[in-house]
C-alpha cells in the first residue's frame, strides 16, 4: 500500500517496473464528455423567389430548435428522470450492527430521482418501517420510506424475488434511466445477497442472470448503473453477467467496510438531473471513500493506506473485447510445461478476502502482468483492454487495478471444484476455465515433495537495534529452490511443560539465491496499560502485511459491557488491526472489526464507545513436537481437537487505556522459530524448530 486515500484524487497510471508498482500522476481527466457541435441546417433555396430572408415562421422554428439543441447538447449533459432500485438484504449486518438502517436513514428525499426499496433477509431491523415478517417494497417520499407494496416473507436469494422486484419498479416508476444497488455481503463469483432467514441462501451469478433475463432490462433497454455495496464483487465474471443488461458496473475487488457511525447511500442526496452515469458512479465511490476516512477519524493511527479498500467503475460495453483477449492469452500458455512459474506467481499475488481463502480472487491486471513473459503480445493486449474498460479506479494500494478474477489455489478442494463448476455457465470464459482446470490437475498430481527438517538453519540476533532481513535463515538445495513458492515463519514460547505458546505467525520470509531469510527482531507484540507501562500482556499476533512503509498485525479480542441490567449485557468477538510505522517507529490501533464466520466477513467496524472493556486472551500452550522432537505443527487428537494445556490466560483494560509495544523476545522465556515453506503444489512443509538467542 503505497498511497494515502487522500492522494488518490487523480486517476493513477500504474507503471509495473521490476515487479514494483509506482504511482504516476496523470493530469488528464478521468473521463471526458463528448464534444458536440451545433448541427448545420441547409435550407433549400426557393425557386421562384430569390431572397436572402427566411420566412418568420422558419426563423422562429430554428430559434426554438436551437434553444432545445443547446439545452440538450450544449454542456454535454441532459436532464433526465432516474429511478434507483435498492435490493437490500439486511442479514447479520443489520440484525447485529444496524448497518442497513443507518444507510437507509441517511438518504434524504431528492426530487431529482425516485428511490424504490425492497428489504428482507434479516432476523431484526433497527428501524420502524421494515417488518422482519414481510418482504415489502417501499418508496422514498418527503416524509421517509413509505410501504407501497406489502408482501409476505420472500427468499431474497431467489431469482423470482429479484426479477419480480425489477419488473415492479419498471412498471410503476417510468424513468429515462434505471440504476440498481445490491446491498449485503458479497461472495465474489458466488454472487451476493445472503438471506439470514433462509439458511444464508444467496443470489448466485446464474440466478442474477436469470432474473435479469426475466426483466425489461435487455437489449437496448439496459440498466444504466449496477452498484454493489458488497464485498469482492468487482470481478470479470460478475462483469460478464451484467454486460448484456447494464452499461456500468461499480464494485470493489476487496472486502468493504461499514460502521454504525457511517453511511454510503447518502450519495443519492447529491444526484442532479444533469448527472451522467459516470457522475453518479463517481459520487458513490467518493461517498465510500469518505466513509473510510470516517473510520480513520475513529481510529486515526496508521494512515489511510493501512485500511485496504478498492472501488472501480467498469464500462460494461468493453467487457466482450476484454474477455476475448483474456481467453486468447491463457489459451496461449501451456500450464503443464510452465506449472512452477505459474504457481509461484499465483502464490505471491494478493488474494482478496484472504481471511476466507476459498474465494481465491486475485487482481486480473497483476496476474496477466506477472505472467506476461509467457505470451508478451497477447498479455499486452489484455493489459491495454483492462485500462480501456476501467473508467475510474480508486484503491489505497495502486496495485489493485479494478477487476479481479478467480484462480483456484488456496481454497479447499470442494470449494475449488464448486467454483470451477460455476464456470460451466460462463460460455464466454471456457478457454480460461480450461486453463485453471489444467492448472488444478497439475497442482493435485503426484510429485516429489521435499522435506526441510535437515536443512541448515541459523538464528543471529544482533544488538545494534536495527531490523535485519537475515536474523533467521534456512539454506535450500537447488532442487528445493525449483519447487519453492513462498515462505513465512512462526515464533513459539517454550512453557517448559511440553507445550508451546504461539506468539507470532505469518512472518514475512524472502528467498535470496538458495538462502531463505527472515527478520525476527522486535516482533514480540505486547499490550500495556497507559497507567503503568510495566503492566501488560504478550499477544498472539498475526502478520497481515509487511511493506516498505509499515507492518500490519491482527489479534483477537473480546469486547463487553454491562450497564445496569442483565438484558443490557453485551459481548462480541472481534479482530483488532494494529499497524507499525517503519518511518516513525510508532505502533497503534488501526481498526477493530466484528468477527463473523458464517459467511465472508461481517465487515462492520466496531465503535469502541459502545463497550466498557477489551479483553485480550490466549491459550497458553499447544503440543507442536512429535515423539522424536520434530516440529509437526499444533497437533490434534482423534476427534480433531487441538492438544493443549487447557489454560487460558488474559488481560483486560478499558478502551483507550492501553497501547502497544514491539519488543525483543528476551523476557526470560525460551523462544523458538520455525519456517513454513509452501511449494508450487501449495503444500506446506516445516524446517526444524530453532532456538532463538
Amino acid at each position: 500500500m503505497n498511497q494515502d486515500v487522500n492522494n488518490n484524487q487523480n486517476n493513477n497510471v500504474i507503471s509495473p517496473v521490476n515487479n514494483q508498482y509506482q504511482s504516476v500522476t496523470n493530469n488528464q481527466p478521468v473521463y471526458q464528455q463528448p464534444m458536440y457541435q451545433q448541427p448545420v441546417y441547409n435550407m433549400p433555396n426557393p425557386v421562384k423567389k430569390k431572397s436572402n430572408k427566411l420566412p418568420i415562421f422558419i426563423i422562429i422554428g430554428l430559434l426554438i430548435l436551437g434553444i432545445a439543441v443547446f439545452a440538450i447538447f450544449g454542456n454535454g449533459k441532459s436532464d433526465k428522470t432516474r429511478t434507483v432500485m435498492i435490493y437490500m438484504v439486511g442479514s447479520n449486518l443489520e440484525s447485529g450492527s444496524g448497518l442497513a438502517s443507518v444507510d437507509l436513514e441517511s438518504i434524504r428525499y431528492n426530487p431529482n430521482l425516485k428511490v424504490v426499496l425492497i428489504a428482507g433477509g434479516s432476523y431484526k431491523w433497527k428501524n420502524s418501517y421494515i417488518n422482519k415478517n414481510e418482504t415489502s417494497i417501499f418508496e422514498l417520499r418527503e416524509n421517509g420510506f413509505v410501504k407501497v407494496k406489502e408482501q409476505p416473507v420472500k427468499n431474497m436469494g431467489a431469482t423470482d424475488t429479484f426479477s419480480s422486484f425489477l419488473n415492479y419498479a419498471y412498471d410503476n416508476y417510468k424513468s429515462d434511466e434505471y440504476e440498481l444497488i445490491f446491498w449485503n455481503h458479497g461472495g465474489a463469483i458466488d454472487g451476493s445477497e445472503y438471506d439470514e432467514l433462509n439458511g444464508e441462501d444467496n443470489l448466485s451469478l446464474i440466478e442474477i442472470r436469470k432474473g435479469l433475463e426475466r426483466s425489461p432490462f435487455n437489449g437496448k433497454n439496459k440498466l444504466e448503473i449496477v452498484i454493489f455495496r458488497t464485498c469482492l464483487n468487482s470481478t470479470i465474471e460478475v462483469a460478464n453477467i451484467f454486460a448484456p443488461h447494464a452499461r456500468y458496473l461499480v464494485a470493489s475487488e476487496e472486502v468493504t467496510l461499514g460502521a454504525p457511525y457511517t453511511n454510503v447511500l447518502s450519495f443519492m442526496n447529491n444526484i442532479e438531473t444533469s448527472d451522467s452515469a459516470i457522475d453518479v458512479s463517481r459520487k458513490y465511490v467518493e461517498s465510500y471513500k469518505n466513509q473510510v476516512m470516517d473510520i480513520k477519524d475513529k481510529y486515526p493511527f496508521g494512515g489511510a493506506d493501512s485500511i485496504y479498500s478498492t472501488y472501480a467503475i467498469v464500462n460494461l460495453s468493453k467487457i466482450d473485447k476484454l474477455t476475448t483477449s483474456i481467453n486468447d492469452f491463457f489459451s496461449d500458455i501451456d500450464s503443464s510445461r510452465n506449472f512452477n512459474t505459474i504457481s509461484r506467481v499465483r502464490a505471491n499475488l494478493r488474494q482478496y478476502g484472504e481471511d476466507v481463502p476459498d474465494y481465491d480472487m486475485v487482481d486480473l491486471y497483476n496476474l496477466v502482468y506477472e505472467l506476461r513473459d509467457l505470451s508478451p503480445s497477447k498479455a499486452d493486449r489484455v493489459l491495454a483492454n483492462i485500462s480501456e474498460t476501467i473508467v475510474y479506479n480508486w484503491a489505497t494500494d495502486p496495485a489493485s487495478r479494478g477487476l479481479s478474477i478467480y484462480f483456484p489455489y488456496n481454497g479447499r478442494k470442494d470449494s475449488k471444484l464448486y467454483f470451477m463448476g460455476i464456470y460451466s455457465d460462463f460460455n464466454n470464459l471456457i478457454p480460461y476455465k480450461r486453463f485453471i482446470n489444467n492448472f488444478y490437475n497439475n497442482q493435485t498430481s503426484d510429485y516429489k515433495r521435499y522435506t526441510y527438517s535437515q536443512n541448515n538453519t541459523s538464528v543471529i540476533l544482533n544488538n545494534d537495534g536495527e531490523e535485519k532481513e537475515s536474523d533467521f535463515t534456512l539454506e535450500l538445495t537447488d532442487e528445493q529452490v525449483g519447487t519453492f513458492a513462498k515462505a513465512k515463519y512462526h515464533v513459539f514460547r517454550d512453557n517448559k511443560d511440553g507445550y508451546f505458546k504461539v506468539v507470532y505467525i505469518n512472518g514475512k520470509a524472502t528467498l535470496d539465491g538458495n538462502t531463505l531469510k527472515a527478520s525476527i527482531r522486535d516482533k514480540q507484540l505486547r499490550v500495556v496499560s497507559k497507567d503503568d507501562p510495566n503492566e501488560g500482556f504478550t499477544l498472539i499476533s498475526k502478520e497481515v502485511e509487511n511493506t516498505d512503509k509499515y507492518i500490519t498485525y491482527e489479534t483477537g479480542v473480546t469486547l463487553d459491557s454491562f450497564r445496569g441490567e442483565i438484558v443490557d449485557w453485551k459481548m462480541d468477538n472481534a479482530t483488532m488491526t494494529i499497524t507499525y510505522d517503519k518511518t516513525t517507529k510508532v505502533i497503534g490501533l488501526t481498526k477493530i472489526v466484528y468477527d463473523n464466520k458464517e459467511n465472508l466477513a461481517n465487515a462492520a467496524v466496531v465503535d469502541l464507545d459502545e463497550y466498557d472493556n477489551v479483553q485480550f486472551s490466549i491459550s497458553s500452550g499447544w503440543k507442536i513436537l512429535d515423539d522424536q522432537g520434530n516440529y509437526v505443527g499444533p497437533q490434534t487428537d482423534e476427534n480433531g481437537k487441538l492438544i493443549g494445556d487447557g489454560v487460558i490466560t488474559g488481560w483486560e483494560d478499558k478502551p483507550g487505556n492501553f497501547e502497544f509495544k514491539l519488543e525483543q523476545f528476551d523476557d526470560g522465556y525460551d523462544y523458538y522459530a520455525v519456517f513454513y515453506i509452501t511449494d508450487t503444489h501449495n503444500n506446506v512443509s516445516y524446517s526444524k524448530l530453532v532456538k532463538m538467542n
